[in-house]
């Protein structure tokens, strides 16, 4: 690694770790949105916000990037990973939509089971973009979450399968929207530690 004349600004790690934790929000009322009984646009309108403030500290994570001298991981690696934080946020918005948006009943526990495991990737991928910097563990984080999107992968063919079986065609177009949708975000953050990998990769 070069020598480093001047102190490394790491702002941009708390704004990229901010921004996981928007979507660790969002899953948080999103498990709520989707076991109530009844449309609670309250609870969408919190998750549209957390959407909003994702976007928001995207914008902030790049002008920080282009005012700051030096930063902890390259510029554009800095980009990719807020993209797919910002994609995983906005999914997941897309989830609670279409959820009021087709009045759906209590799905089946695959749902609650793929929101467990997007939680726990949110978690991780939290503390990752704090350990940037040092480049510390993030060996162990990338091989947990690939095995977490393993995980998602799993539970999305079993949700897939059961919406197939339990509905008719109709209704279960409009559930496979959620699950789509829903494992969307998952792939969004394996993204990031794929992203994490490489970056650990060439900085080793």
């Amino acid at each position: 690694m070069a020598l480093r004349i001047f102190p490394e600004d790491e702002l941009v790690l708390d704004l990229l770790a901010d921004m996981s934790g928007q979507v660790t929000e969002s899953v948080r009322l999103l498990s709520e949105l989707i076991g109530s009984p009844e449309v609670d646009v309250a609870t969408l309108d919190a998750i549209r916000e957390c959407e909003a403030r994702s976007t928001d500290l995207y914008f902030s994570v790049m002008t920080t990037v282009r005012s700051t001298f030096v930063i902890p991981v390259p510029r554009q690696d800095v980009y990719v990973l807020g993209h797919w934080l910002n994609k995983a946020a906005e999914e997941l918005l897309a989830v609670a939509e279409a959820h009021v948006a087709h009045g759906l009943t209590r799905p089946p526990s695959y749902a609650t089971d793929q929101l467990g495991v997007i939680v726990r990737m949110s978690e991780l991928t939290t503390r990752a973009m704090r350990d940037l910097a040092g480049l510390q563990g993030l060996d162990d984080y990338w091989y947990e979450m690939l095995r977490l999107g393993k995980q998602a992968e799993r539970i999305h063919q079993l949700h897939m399968a059961y919406l197939l079986e339990h509905h008719k065609a109709v209704p279960a177009l409009r559930r496979q929207q959620t699950v789509q949708r829903f494992v969307e975000a998952a792939r969004a953050l394996v993204r990031v530690s794929t992203e994490v990998g490489r970056i650990v990769v060439a900085e080793s």
